[in-house]
């Protein structure tokens, strides 16, 4: 990344812009800044065949039909745009009038960075072009770090924190620029690091397959490098896959905390405590006062306020479900109408102690997740706020948390007349974990304690209701055509992806959608690109470096909203030599787009 002041050369300009895939131009007047930057702008748009699109920060408030932005809410409208189809698909981006002053920011988002800062992180994994014109920025103002010289952990912290807060999306550019600058490095600790953060990251989207796979390997390389704090994570993160089926393991938590606590850890031990002692929580005769109380006194010796916050919200959860034992087989003096008045209150207590907390540790997953909870186990504090459900679900939306909201629904709406779970919750959850849902005598759910452990995208190809009704011509279809002839080792074979929308479908009348497809080899062979654009005619080359069957997967999303519309899956046969008489297996037949 590099920042140019004064500059006249067009030529010098669009080398460095292909060299860098950013260039920032400043301190000239706004009407000549402007013009340079789109002389830049055609002379590659038009030389690489590209899509130019431009962009003034001035305009992002006028254009939203939004009186009275503020430049945040504008500089975030400009982030948001770009971060959709500007990103995924190649192209030449302007972005103008951006206010100086960015070059030392960090850039997590626009709204504690700058804005440049924020286009930089959402152009990070692009292969668009960014040209950016600052304002009043002032020649041999310093230059902004180099991509090559990341620090890869500053990172990863970084990549932590996202995870940390309940919003992982954010964290994946960040974790595969990490990786990079380790291996650069050969910083093998701080890329067995990287691994366990895309493990976890994986985790919270629901991926489970994934995030065991990762963290099998990263558990692997901290022992290979000697990193028993690592280790020890790892064994927290892998047992805590568990929840997720709604059978946590109790016993291999606590093997995660004694690693923890070999290793002198005291805050990953603090935090396998809990994860322990919430899965034990809800058994009968557990000890959970005690058990919250100690592992509260843990976070409060390593300073963890979000541990800490987390905790209060179990401790709040378990009283508010309780009949009243404490967990050591008594009442405690707890029972009866004024000991629920009791526990209702101190549950209460706990809830906004909760609140509190999360919101000074910025984390709005367990905001949304504490908000819910308390309005669904104090009545009156719902009552107080007619727009409950509303104000959680903008949380739950802030972070991207789709299933945080299909719970806020589901507490709304209350349970169905035939008992099914609605589909935004069948399609992400494991039944199992949905069969432990249960509701309150008052018609309240009771929300399995692993559903805020993760944020899981809707299945690929799980049917919507009343999909097995619809006429076949109103969906649409994913078309695979090996263009080359039988495939060989070592050698690229072309395939040609297509959607193909039948005739009752509404692309069949309109230009199909900028959609991405994305390409996946599940065994011995290369595939390139990684993505391609079924409305330009998305192509790959499929080379195999073995015979035998392969099977390639194939992922159709829309880019604007992160949506997975249809995931295919196809074999091919790869024979040793003369291919002769022999033809690939044909594609299996997969599931019609979710937007059908």
């Amino acid at each position: 990344m590099s920042f140019v002041g004064h500059i006249r050369d067009l030529a010098a300009a669009r080398r460095e812009l292909e060299t860098r895939r950013l260039l920032v131009v400043g301190g000239a007047p706004d009407a000549d800044r402007s013009a340079f930057l789109d002389a830049v702008a055609r002379e590659v748009a038009d030389e690489a065949g590209l899509p130019l699109y431009r962009f003034r920060v001035a305009d992002a408030g006028e254009r939203s039909g939004e009186a009275g932005r503020t430049p945040g809410e504008a500089a975030d409208a400009v982030v948001e745009a770009c971060r959709g189809v500007f990103v995924v698909h190649p192209c030449v981006v302007v972005v103008d009038g951006v206010p100086a002053g960015a070059a030392d920011a960090v850039p997590t988002g626009t709204a504690d960075g700058s804005l440049l800062a924020g286009l930089i992180s959402a152009f990070a994994e692009s292969e668009s072009f960014l040209l950016v014109g600052s304002t009043d920025a002032r020649e041999g103002a310093s230059a902004l770090p180099s991509d090559g010289c990341a620090d890869g952990w500053a990172l990863l912290t970084r990549a932590a924190v996202h995870c940390d807060r309940g919003d992982p999306r954010a964290a994946g550019p960040l974790l595969r620029r990490a990786v990079e600058a380790h291996q650069v490095a050969g910083d093998r600790r701080g890329e067995a690091w990287a691994v366990f953060l895309y493990g976890r990251m994986c985790r919270l989207r629901g991926r489970a397959e994934d995030a065991r796979r990762l963290l099998h390997i990263a558990r692997e390389r901290f022992r290979a490098v000697g990193e028993r704090p690592g280790e020890a994570w790892a064994c927290g993160e892998l047992a805590r896959l568990a929840t997720r089926s709604g059978a946590p393991d109790p016993d291999a938590l606590a093997e995660a905390r004694r690693l923890h606590e070999r290793a002198g850890d005291r805050r990953g031990a603090a935090w396998a405590h809990l994860w322990w002692t919430v899965a034990r929580a809800d058994e009968p005769g557990f000890p959970w006062r005690e058990e919250f109380t100690n592992v509260q006194g843990r976070f409060h010796e390593v300073s963890d306020r979000l541990g800490t916050a987390w905790t209060l919200h179990h401790h709040a959860l378990t009283l508010a479900r309780t009949d009243g034992t404490d967990g050591v087989g008594g009442t405690g003096g707890t029972g009866g109408t004024g000991g629920t008045g009791e526990r209702r209150r101190e549950a209460d207590r706990l809830f906004e102690g909760a609140l509190a907390l999360f919101e000074e540790a910025d984390c709005p997953h367990g905001r949304a997740w504490t908000m819910l909870e308390y309005a669904l186990r104090s009545p009156a504090h719902r009552f107080l706020n007619g727009e409950w459900a509303a104000e959680i679900r903008h949380v739950f939306h802030g972070i991207g948390d789709e299933a945080g909201e299909a719970w806020v629904d589901l507490a709304e709406a209350g349970p169905s007349p035939d008992g099914e779970p609605p589909y935004e919750l069948a399609c992400r959850y494991p039944t199992a974990l949905l069969d432990t849902l249960g509701w309150t005598e008052a018609g309240e759910p009771l929300i399995p304690r692993a559903a805020r452990d993760t944020q899981p995208e809707p299945r690929p190809g799980f049917p919507r209701p009343g999909d097995r009704d619809r006429p076949d011509g109103s969906r649409a279809h994913v078309r695979l055509t090996l263009l080359d002839d039988v495939p060989v080792p070592d050698v690229p074979a072309r395939i040609a992806l297509q959607v193909v929308p039948g005739p009752g479908h509404p692309w069949s009348t309109a230009p199909l959608p900028p959609l991405t497809a994305r390409a996946t080899s599940l065994g011995h062979a290369e595939i390139d690109p990684a993505h391609g654009v079924p409305a330009d005619g998305a192509e790959f080359r499929f080379t195999p470096h073995r015979p035998g069957s392969h099977r390639l997967r194939f992922t159709v999303e829309d880019p604007a909203t992160g949506t997975v519309l249809q995931q295919v899956e196809a074999e091919i046969d790869v024979v040793p030599s003369d291919p002769g008489p022999h033809r690939p297996t044909a594609p299996a037949p997969g599931p019609s787009a979710r937007r059908a």
